[in-house]
């Protein structure tokens, strides 16, 4: 029993010890060091001698001391003490030393630059043709003039751009728009008024405009809409243009001449000046192409508008400079490539084949389109 409690007594001396090297590392000052094991030394001390003492008797009942019921002077460290001004100095100086982390940039997908040439044209199949031509101009409706590509020459019907736009603007329509048309001159059309035999936008509006003959548009149904027409009393012109002079690879702008024919930002700045001076009264819509997406010849995805890119210019961007062109020249604007709910997720509903507009596709755009000239309509009075 006695050789149990000098056991005792001896395991008491080390965990003073074991203390005294715990203590330091927490960097006290030295005369708060001295006094603390002043205090500890003294009580181990005691119960050194207390421990020698009941050794000695051999009834005495062992027990363990309580640290309740130690007295006197003796300290009982229960926790680490708080680090002091000097450790959290060499923390803040570490902390600083240690490199931020870095946030992962957003990856940006590489753009694909594409021979024209090898990119998938999607024709559109023959649908009948019930969109009628007004006879003659009712004055209590809108008369508006369309002019464009397949978007809005490949559905004259019920589900066509064009038709939904009268309907929901209570509008006479008259549909110009020809399909696989551009609207700047290709490299190997003229340019001059007496040679002209361009379907492009340009042709169009100068046909319009009395500086061409007509008969460009001979062959296809804009041309049967063309002789019906009275334009001076048109209230809308909505010109929709690009899809295919991205396809056709015409240049996005000539930065010495904003004006160029052969030019995407040309030929729009062309139609918008001609049809303006020709017709003052009326407004001007400027559509920018839609979102798509492009396949090789051989089938394979190439990828979106973002992407691909004809050696010039991304569908996107001109999309972006047919919107500075309207805000440059004050024009209304429809952004048919963001506007519509047409993107990445939504293609499969909204695209047929990639290029052109399903049904669910036409009927928001037509919807947006009537939006925009329905808004102006409510506050050009104003």
């Amino acid at each position: 029993m006695g050789s149990w409690k000098f056991q005792s007594a001896s395991l008491c001396l080390r965990s003073v010890h074991k203390l005294e090297s715990q203590i330091g590392f927490a960097q006290l000052s030295r005369a708060e060091m001295r006094e603390i094991m002043k205090k500890l030394k003294v009580a181990a001390a005691l119960i050194f001698s207390a421990a020698l003492m009941m050794g000695c008797g051999k009834d005495a009942k062992e027990e363990i001391p309580d640290a309740a019921d130690m007295s006197g002077d003796a300290i009982v460290i229960n926790e680490i003490p708080w680090a002091t001004e000097e450790m959290n100095a060499e923390n803040a100086v570490a902390q600083a030393e240690e490199p931020e982390t870095q946030q992962p940039e957003e990856v940006q997908p590489e753009e694909v630059t594409v021979d024209p040439e090898e990119l998938q044209e999607p024709q559109i199949g023959e649908a009948e043709v019930t969109e009628k031509i007004p006879e003659t101009k009712d004055e209590n409706k809108l008369q508006i003039v369309f002019l464009g590509d397949s978007i809005l020459d490949g559905y004259r019907n019920e589900t066509g751009i064009a038709y939904l736009t009268g309907e929901y603007c209570n509008a006479d329509v008259y549909n110009l728009a020809m399909g696989g048309t551009t609207a700047a001159l290709t490299t190997y059309e003229n340019a001059s008024y007496g040679e002209w035999d361009s379907r492009s936008l340009q042709g169009v509006v100068h046909a319009i405009c009395g500086e061409v003959d007509a008969g460009i548009m001979d062959g296809y149904r804009a041309g049967e809409v063309f002789d019906s027409c009275d334009f001076s009393k048109t209230d809308y012109f909505v010109i929709e243009y690009g899809m295919n002079d991205f396809l056709s690879g015409i240049p996005l702008n000539d930065e010495d001449d904003f004006y160029d024919e052969y030019t995407y930002v040309g030929a729009l700045r062309i139609a918008v000046q001609r049809l303006r001076s020709a017709f003052p009264d009326a407004v001007i819509v400027l559509c920018s192409p839609n979102y798509a997406q492009f396949w090789g010849k051989d089938g394979s995805y190439l990828g979106d508008g973002n992407v691909v890119s004809n050696g010039g210019g991304k569908l996107v961007e001109y999309y972006r400079v047919c919107g500075n062109v309207s805000a440059d020249m004050h024009t209304l604007f429809l952004n048919a490539y963001e506007g519509i709910g047409l993107d990445t997720y939504s293609a499969s509903e909204y695209l047929e084949d990639g290029i052109h507009l399903a049904e669910k596709g036409r009927r928001k755009y037509a919807e947006k389109l009537s939006q925009v000239i329905l808004e102006y309509e409510a506050t050009k009075n104003n």
